[in-house]
């Protein structure tokens, strides 16, 4: 992937292909809470493409509303 190549539509394309990629094969698993099943969490390979994701996402909605 060539960052300094992609605008940020390409980006968030690439990373989301890339953590649905990984060897967990994009399933994620489910963690107990005491309010419930609530809380979804990535495999820790994949779990930093689903964290940058959040931000380049809301990165995103904030450029498509301007």
């Amino acid at each position: 992937m060539d960052i300094d190549n992609l605008t940020l539509t390409q980006l968030v394309a690439e990373v989301r292909q890339a953590a649905q990629n990984c060897q967990c094969e994009g399933t994620r698993e489910t963690i107990f809470t005491a309010r419930g099943r609530d809380n979804i969490v990535p495999c820790l390979l994949c779990e930093s493409h689903y964290k940058i994701l959040e931000h380049l996402e809301a990165a995103l909605a904030l450029l498509r509303e301007s």
